[in-house]
C-alpha cells in the first residue's frame, strides 16, 4: 500500500496583553494545548484524507507564536513602573512587585503523526517543542534588566478519534486522549532571588508533570460553506513532583469556512475558555516574608480565567503545487 502523507501547517500569530494579578496568567504548557487542540480538529475535519482509502497515514507539523506585554487593571492600562514596586518609600501590596515580567514570548511547534484505522477510527500522536523567553525589570541591584530563556520538548500527547455520526452534509466526531508528562518542571535560571541557577516559576516550564486527558467532541457541515463547532476540555490528575498541578481547561468554539477558490478557504472564528488557576504551589519559587510572591507569575492563584477570541484567516490546500506525492499540504493562516 502507497503512504501518502498529508502536512497540515499551521501558523497563528496572537498578540495580547499579560494580566495584572487578579486576571489569568498561563503557562507554555497551556499554549502548547491549545495548539494541540487545532492540531487534532484540523486532521479531523481533512475530508479528503477520510476519502482516500490508501492516505492512512499523515503528518503534520504546527507552529504558534505569541507575544504578552502590558498590564490590565480590569479595563484599564497600567504602566510598567506602577506595577514595579520601587523599594523603600512605598507601599509594598499584592498589586506590586520586586520583580517584573515585562514581555512574554512563546513559540511552539509540534510534530504529530496521525493514522486512520479506517473511516470511524483514527490514532494521533504529538510532541511539541517550546520556546520561551522572557524580559525582566527589577529593584534588585545587578538585575535592573534580565532576560530567562527556557526551550525543550512539552508533554507528548495519545488520542483517538471515533466518528460518531457521518452524513452527506455533517460529520460528528468524539476524541479522547492522555497527556503525558514528557515536558521539563525542573527548569532552573539565574533569577534575583539568590545568586546562581534556582527553580523558574511556572511561565517558564516546559510541562506539567501530570498525567492529563484531553476531550472533544467536533461537528462540521459539509459543503461550499463549512460550519463547524468543538467543545473541549482538558482534565487535569493529581499533583506533580512539586506539588501543583495546572488547572482544568474547558472551551467551546466555532469556525466558518467558505471556500473562495478549489485551494484557498477563507474562514472566521470565534471561541470562548474557561481554565482554573494552579492547585497546590512550587515552595521552591517564593520568599520568605509577608509578601512571598516576589513577581506575579511566582503566585499560583493569578493563573486561569476566562477568554474570549476572535479570529479570522485563511486554510490553503498546496498539495498540488509541490512536487511530492502528498494527500493535502495546508497552510493555516489566522489572527
Amino acid at each position: 500500500m502507497q503512504k501518502i502523507f498529508s502536512f497540515p501547517f499551521i501558523t497563528v500569530l496572537i498578540s495580547c496583553a499579560v494580566v495584572l494579578p487578579t486576571f489569568a496568567q498561563s503557562t507554555p504548557s497551556e499554549f502548547a494545548e491549545l495548539s494541540l487542540h487545532e492540531l487534532f480538529e484540523t486532521s479531523i475535519a481533512d475530508k479528503s484524507a477520510i476519502n482516500k482509502a490508501d492516505s492512512r497515514w499523515s503528518l503534520a507539523y504546527n507552529v504558534k507564536s505569541a507575544q504578552f506585554r502590558g498590564y490590565l487593571d480590569g479595563d484599564a492600562k497600567r504602566a510598567d513602573s506602577q506595577v514595579l514596586w520601587q523599594g523603600q518609600g512605598e507601599q509594598r501590596t499584592q498589586q506590586n512587585f520586586p520583580i517584573l515580567p515585562t514581555v512574554i514570548d512563546q513559540q511552539v511547534h509540534v510534530l504529530s503523526v496521525g493514522y486512520s484505522v479506517n473511516d470511524d477510527w483514527r490514532v494521533h500522536v504529538s510532541l511539541p517543542y517550546i520556546s520561551q523567553s522572557t524580559d525582566h525589570i527589577s529593584i534588585v541591584p545587578g538585575y535592573e534588566n534580565f532576560t530567562i530563556d527556557t526551550d525543550g520538548t512539552g508533554d507528548g500527547v495519545i488520542s483517538v478519534s471515533h466518528r460518531l455520526v457521518a452524513t452527506t452534509e455533517d460529520v460528528w466526531w468524539f476524541t479522547i486522549g492522555t497527556s503525558l508528562p514528557t515536558g521539563s518542571i525542573d527548569e532552573t535560571g539565574d533569577t534575583p532571588r539568590a545568586a546562581g541557577d534556582q527553580q523558574l516559576p511556572y511561565t517558564m516550564q516546559l510541562g506539567s508533570g501530570t498525567y492529563d486527558f484531553p476531550l472533544e467532541f467536533s461537528y462540521q457541515s459539509l459543503g461550499k460553506h463549512d460550519f463547524s463547532l468543538s467543545m473541549s476540555a482538558m482534565v487535569r490528575t493529581g499533583k506533580n513532583d512539586r506539588d501543583y498541578r495546572l488547572g482544568n481547561s474547558y472551551s467551546i468554539s466555532g469556525n466558518y469556512n467558505f471556500q473562495m477558490t478549489p485551494t484557498l478557504k477563507p474562514y472566521l472564528g470565534m471561541a470562548y475558555q474557561y481554565r482554573s488557576a494552579i492547585h497546590g504551589q512550587d515552595d521552591e519559587i517564593i520568599v520568605d516574608g509577608a509578601f512571598v510572591y516576589p513577581a506575579s507569575i511566582t503566585n499560583p492563584h493569578l493563573y486561569g480565567g476566562k477568554k474570549l477570541a476572535q479570529s479570522w484567516g485563511y486554510v490553503g490546500n498546496l498539495a498540488s503545487f509541490m512536487p511530492l506525492a502528498l494527500n493535502s499540504l495546508n497552510l493555516f493562516i489566522s489572527t
